[in-house]
């Protein structure tokens, strides 16, 4: 008898993948006998990594269908069809955001017209695109919270630790430590991602390089580790020649999911609003991440404890240099000794608690971080605008 097959419908790269975790791992937990087909766009810019390369290995899908991006492509959505209707899945597990339901309706009568009957989770209820803000805390939700909120109600979703695990390999894992063997040891990783796909999130190159000159006197003792998508080492190597420690550029040499494994071992990572980002979250190491006016405020944020998002609602090139700077030497000051030698034996396998994000009064306005439970209890929380 074959499999059955069951279809997952989601859209996006590194960082839609990774806040969608319990998602997947509850569909696989719902479905454990379904041949599991992801059903994913395909990606044409260097920048973006496509759902396969974060989810291949982890067990979650067995095989991927891509559909085309952008008008014109009929043959193309003509043959996604067909493959569809071939497969005659038992349903169609609907993750992917949408801004309207217009646009909801339209993949549902593809996927009618596909021989899909059963879509499971299509966000059509008023609210179920959008995050909700909490009345009783006014804080918005995160991304994750709203995947789990529309589609925990046909199936449970879990947010707790093990639902993030990204089930590293142990090649990924000795990969990452191969590369990384080359900085000297008992000494904090501090990752920098510098890259953004989209300009409004992207700090600007100069602000970069002035935190580099900065850290070098604030934290000289840190080793710095480069990540990010290929067209970006140009970037990554001009700000690497500006540090006088030890560092490594590993922009555009590893897959997501080394990516991640790296970013497992390093003690901080520092940060736009982006997959590295999330890919960090995932692995409990902490976040330094700057948020501008691109987004609604916390529905993107790093989804884990202890991280520091400094959010300017004026754009992100408004956030100073030395504000950053403050948040990175106060992080690495407050490593210890065993935390750093912890960051170099870990296996990757820590995942974040479910986190809740406050606005901290003893910082600038629009800095936010990751509390513990007495200092919350003494924090005003702002309604999210």
């Amino acid at each position: 008898m074959s499999q059955p097959a069951l279809v997952i419908f989601r859209i996006g790269s590194i960082g839609d993948t990774v806040v969608a975790l319990p998602c997947f791992h509850a569909v696989a937990r719902a479905f454990p006998l379904h041949r599991k087909f992801l059903l994913t766009n395909s990606v044409d810019s260097m920048r973006a990594s496509t759902v396969e390369s974060v989810l291949a290995g982890t067990g979650l899908v067995d095989e991927t269908l891509y559909f085309p991006v952008g008008r014109g492509k009929l043959n193309r959505f003509a043959a996604i069809a067909r493959e569809l209707r071939q497969l005659s899945p038992d349903a169609l597990v609907y993750l992917t955001p949408r801004t309207s339901v217009l646009q909801v309706y339209r993949d549902l009568w593809f996927f009618r017209a596909a021989g899909v009957r059963n879509v499971v989770a299509a966000p059509l209820r008023l609210g179920a695109r959008q995050c909700r803000i909490d009345p009783t805390t006014g804080e918005l939700e995160y991304e994750v919270q709203r995947l789990a909120r529309v589609l925990g109600a046909a199936m449970p979703v879990d947010l707790a630790p093990a639902s993030w695990d990204l089930r590293l390999s142990p090649a990924e894992r000795g990969a990452a430590t191969a590369h990384l063997s080359t900085l000297p040891g008992r000494r904090p990783l501090l990752a920098i991602a510098p890259g953004a796909k989209i300009p409004a999130k992207d700090w600007g190159e100069a602000r970069w390089a002035a935190l580099i000159r900065l850290l070098q006197l604030r934290v000289p003792d840190v080793s710095l580790v480069f990540v990010g998508a290929p067209d970006e080492r140009a970037l990554t190597d001009r700000l690497a020649g500006l540090w006088g420690g030890t560092q490594i550029n590993l922009c555009g040499t590893l897959t997501p999911r080394q990516s991640a494994a790296v970013l497992a071992q390093c003690a901080l990572l520092v940060c736009h609003d982006s997959g590295p980002m999330h890919l960090a979250a995932s692995q409990n190491t902490p976040c330094i991440a700057l948020f501008g006016n691109y987004n609604l405020p916390r529905q993107w944020f790093p989804y884990g404890a202890r991280h520091v998002v400094i959010h300017e609602p004026l754009g992100v090139q408004h956030i100073g240099v030395e504000r950053v700077a403050d948040s990175v030497e106060a992080a690495v000051c407050s490593l210890s000794s065993g935390e750093v030698q912890q960051r170099e034996q870990r296996s990757g396998d820590v995942k974040p608690t479910v986190p809740v994000v406050t606005n901290d009064e003893d910082r600038p306005d629009g800095e936010y971080r990751q509390p513990d439970k007495q200092s919350a209890q003494r924090q005003t929380v702002r309604r999210a605008r």
